[in-house]
């Protein structure tokens, strides 16, 4: 405390929240600061301190930040800027300021309240559904943002409503709070006792349904199934799904206008039930009839835009009239029209009537671009899609009106934004083109004009040292087309550079003026970076059973760095991918303050620690004569049903690791696999390691029965973008039994054995798109030894390479090629190499020219296969639609098989010997084997699972 003849004055202001003004704020001050100024004002200070002497941001940031200095003049105008500077930063609430004389000067205190911010928020002890994340979400409680204690009796209301919506009406909620003073956080936990959920007892309803109660309360799925086991629990999406369902019957039923409301939900506390009271408007009936044409009734509702808004005005009629007639020319009727006519009888109906005239049905011959120069045809064809006639997908082109004026504005864009700014784009339709009658050619006439350049390209507002880096980002530089587009896009990335450096008030502008050269533009872009902010800190909250380092190691943020949303970004990315986070917030403390850091928040949301999954399935194809027999060398129609189990615990020991057992049972198989699996291994995105035990029964191989125990180790190093290296080191005990070979070679091949080797895989994956890949390429290389020193009882070494690519021949049309090509050299151990590591072939997913694992090397005296030391397998397919978007074709020709050995690989059409032989289909006979070989594999090989239903039954039940 100071003597009381040393206090001359102090200035007093409580904040009013961020909304206060700078104009409120001078006259606040104008009566203290006068007062100041006849005692103070002039004189010099002596100090400036803060109390608490802990404040949010650092004595030398505060002291950066304010007009004030120790030795200056005190000014009232200066103590005013001062106190709007502190409150401008966020994390104040309330500040006060004393002055004193000491030591011939004057001596200031800022008396400061802090201001806190919204942390981990946490809704604890309700049963899903609602979700924590729709908890928190009608909490209303956004990270990072400034806490005001009447926020928290805002979201018991909310989340309270929420309950209730989906049946917890006697849940009872007790927030609590607790403060950390050092990062100024508040976390907030709802401790919910949400008692048992109400369940459907029946339906209320009221106005003129139409329908008996029994056929609505059917419709609304509120009762079990068929009404056998009662009446299902209350959700709000089961609700919300009942009164569509409802509400879904009556435009079906020419009731276009119905309305149906949910008027309330009916609670009964004693028995906890609720009965929904619907109130239900069926209209008047509503008639729409199409003339002049033919749809189905399911088409014409999808298409008029009145039975979507479930309304009739006259601009939704008109709408309709243009899709009607838009769709119509999309199947050939170019010259398509409609309109419509409605009349209100005195019956109380309402009659719509769209009158269609289709015309002549026209066929799209030819489609032509011309004036073109810059671009290729190919450059401009992917940018439409009216196109000609084709053999089955279009067989009368795609063609409207609507589609054309499409094509001709994306045209117009492509060049626009490559420097055209004069470009004219037009068509013309020729009917009856080369005199063939309802054949029109449609002409694309492009106008070029000239193309303007950038001619220099100049900066302001910031220093050379952004310059190299940003022209590296830019696509106007000197010399580069000049366009609307390339500009826009320029300042996204420029903005996105300095977000990204730390710079979030960043602002772009530019002027573009003509050069001296024709068809020149000079740019000048006019950054603004602001000032610099930085990472006060990285807090982490939500963590229950997660090791801290564990994420820490995947925040590529520290304290320091400057504050970059993309690094932000890429942080919550790399904790989804670990798998065991359900919910990963990321927000910055105080977004809106002006103040040097920030800390940057992440809440998360733990995973149930277990899932399972349950298939049933089945496949039918050359399988064996029966299910449980194989006895037939190359099988025989059969069908062997499936059944899969799958159970996994997630985040092991915290470490976000994962540990998984999925099983198989079938009449071919028996697996049983458990694999535990580090991804991201120590901290590296990288980096994934596994390990993997393997039991498996198998005779899908019908020459015999093998029994295989595996386990391997491998460790994946994502190179690139493209490029994965795999490195593992496998052992397996294998027994074969049941062998269908000659006696002499059974006591050789049916021995145990154990083998060991290490291996290499080089995957490079460069395809556009994994599943339905148009262009790029795949390939892979498998390298493995075993040899005795790895616990293996026979030496070998194999070279397993694959390679496809794959060619867009048109827009729609995709040339597919696979090549394969295996070698296994034995060099010690055994005299031969077992079955079990043994090349086979055949079937879906090899050479569909042969049943599966049916071809290669047959034993002489039984006919079964013995598979091979050698593998060439070449795959051609061509691609195409069928029927609109959904329904594809192939056709393919498979050619190559296994053999004994490399030396004995040949290409010959018929089998040189007993050991070897290669496809149905030799190079020669290529063309025909597409045709052949599609019917092969269709109707003789078909192996396919025709039954397969998997579900998840049990996900996050153990928390």
């Amino acid at each position: 405390m100071v003597p009381a003849d040393a206090l001359r004055w102090s200035l007093v202001l409580t904040r009013l929240g961020w909304w206060i003004s700078v104009s409120m704020l001078a006259a606040l001050c104008t009566v203290s600061s006068a007062v100041a100024a006849t005692s103070y004002e002039g004189e010099p200070i002596a100090s400036v301190k803060f109390d608490p002497e802990r404040q949010p941001l650092t004595s030398d940031q505060l002291l950066a930040m304010l007009p004030l200095h120790v030795g200056q003049s005190l000014r009232s105008s200066d103590l005013r800027d001062s106190i709007q500077r502190l409150y401008q930063t966020g994390e104040y609430t309330d500040i006060a300021v004393d002055a004193t004389l000491e030591n011939g000067g004057v001596a200031l205190k800022f008396i400061t309240k802090p201001a806190f911010f919204i942390g981990y928020v946490e809704v604890e002890g309700v049963p899903d559904p609602p979700n924590e994340g729709q908890l928190l979400v009608a909490s209303k409680l956004a990270l990072g943002t400034s806490y005001v204690p009447d926020q928290t009796a805002a979201a018991v209301k909310r989340i309270v409503d929420l309950l209730k919506r989906n049946g917890f009406y006697n849940a009872g909620i007790e927030p609590a709070t607790a403060t950390h003073e050092t990062t100024q956080q508040m976390q907030i936990d709802f401790h919910v006792n949400a008692e048992e959920r109400a369940r459907f007892d029946g339906l209320m309803v009221s106005g003129n349904p139409l329908r008996p109660d029994e056929s609505l309360v059917k419709s609304s799925g509120f009762k079990r199934f068929r009404g056998w086991f009662g009446w299902h629990s209350l959700t709000e999406t089961r609700v919300q799904n009942g009164v569509d369902n409802i509400r879904s019957w009556y435009p079906k039923h020419d009731h276009l206008l119905a309305q149906v409301t949910l008027v309330k939900l009916d609670f009964h506390p004693e028995t906890n039930t609720v009965t929904p009271e619907l109130k239900i408007d069926s209209g008047p009936p509503v008639l729409v009839r199409l003339r002049g044409a033919k749809l189905s009734a399911g088409k014409l509702r999808s298409l008029l835009p009145i039975y979507e808004e479930r309304s009739i005005d006259r601009d939704l009629l008109e709408e309709g009239s243009r899709d009607l007639a838009s769709y119509f020319q999309s199947q050939g009727y170019i010259d398509a029209t409609a309109n419509y006519r409605s009349a209100s009888p005195p019956n109380g109906e309402q009659l719509i009537d769209y009158y269609v005239n289709t015309g002549v049905r026209h066929k799209i011959s030819k489609v032509e671009v011309q004036g073109n120069h810059y671009f290729d045809e190919p450059t401009i064809r992917e940018r439409m899609t009216v196109m000609a006639a084709t053999f089955i997908r279009y067989r009368h082109g795609s063609y409207s009106r609507n589609q054309m004026d499409r094509d001709l504005e994306a045209i117009r864009e492509l060049y626009r934004g490559n420097g055209f700014r004069d470009v004219m784009v037009t068509s013309r339709v020729l009917d009856d083109y080369n005199g063939e009658t309802a054949h029109i050619a449609i002409f694309i006439d492009i106008t070029e004009g000239p193309q303007w350049f950038v001619s220099k390209l100049s900066f302001q507002g910031i220093s050379d040292d952004f310059r190299a880096a940003l022209l590296l980002i830019l696509h106007s530089t000197a010399g580069q087309p000049y366009s609307d587009l390339n500009i826009a896009n320029d300042r996204d990335s420029i903005l996105d550079y300095f977000f990204n450096s730390g710079y979030p008030q960043a602002k772009f502008e530019f002027t573009s003026t003509p050069a001296a050269e024709a068809n020149q533009m000079n740019l000048t872009f006019i950054v603004t970076p602001g000032p610099r902010v930085f990472v006060r800190d990285v807090l982490v909250a939500g963590l229950k059973r997660t090791q801290p380092d564990v994420v820490r190691e995947r925040i590529s943020l520290d304290t320091g760095d400057p504050l970059s949303q993309a690094q932000i970004n890429q942080s919550q990315r790399r904790l989804y991918d670990l798998g065991i986070f359900t919910r990963v917030d990321a927000a910055i403390q105080n977004p809106d303050g002006d103040e040097p850091d920030k800390y940057v928040l992440y809440s998360l949301e733990e995973a149930g620690r277990y899932s399972m999954n349950v298939g049933v399935g089945a496949e039918i194809g050359q399988i064996g004569g029966s299910s449980t027999s194989l006895d037939s060398p190359a099988g025989t129609t059969g069908f062997s049903p499936r059944f899969s189990f799958g159970i996994s615990r997630l985040n092991v020991l915290g470490l976000g690791h994962t540990i998984s057992l999925q099983t198989l049972i079938s009449t071919l198989e028996q697996r049983a696999l458990l694999t535990y699996v580090a991804p991201q291994f120590l901290g590296n995105p990288k980096l994934s390691w596994q390990i993997s035990g393997l039991f498996d029964l198998s005779h899908d191989i019908r020459t015999f029965t093998s029994q295989r125990r595996e386990g391997s180790v491998q460790l994946a190093q994502k190179l690139s973008r493209a490029n994965t290296l795999q490195y593992r080191y496998t052992y397996r005990d294998v027994d074969i039994s049941n062998l269908k070979i000659s006696k002499d070679l059974v006591p050789l091949l049916s021995q145990p054995v154990h083998v060991g080797f290490v291996s290499m895989s080089l995957i490079q994956d460069k395809r556009d798109d994994p599943i339905d890949s148009h262009h790029g390429m795949y390939t892979s290389i498998d390298l493995a030894l075993a040899a005795s020193v790895f616990g293996s009882q026979t030496g070998f070494g194999r070279v397993v390479a694959r390679n496809s690519s794959y060619y867009s021949l048109t827009k729609s049309l995709v040339l597919a090629r696979t090549t394969e090509f295996g070698l296994i050299e034995r060099y010690g151990g055994l005299s031969i190499i077992p079955l079990a590591e043994r090349f086979f072939g055949g079937g879906t997913f090899s050479n569909r020219a042969f049943p599966d694992f049916q071809a290669g090397p047959r034993d002489p005296i039984t006919g079964f296969p013995v598979g091979g030391n050698a593998l060439l397998m070449n795959t051609i397919e061509l691609r195409f639609p069928l029927i609109g978007d959904n329904l594809g074709g192939v056709l393919f020709n498979d050619l190559g098989n296994v053999y004994s050995a490399v030396n004995n690989i040949n290409l010959q059409f018929r089998q040189p010997s007993l050991q070897n032989f290669t496809s149905a289909c030799s190079i020669s006979r290529l063309a025909a084997c597409f045709l052949a070989s599609a019917l092969t594999s269709t109707l003789s090989r078909f192996r396919k699972a025709v039954m397969l239903i998997s579900s998840s039954i049990w996900d996050s039940v153990i928390t």
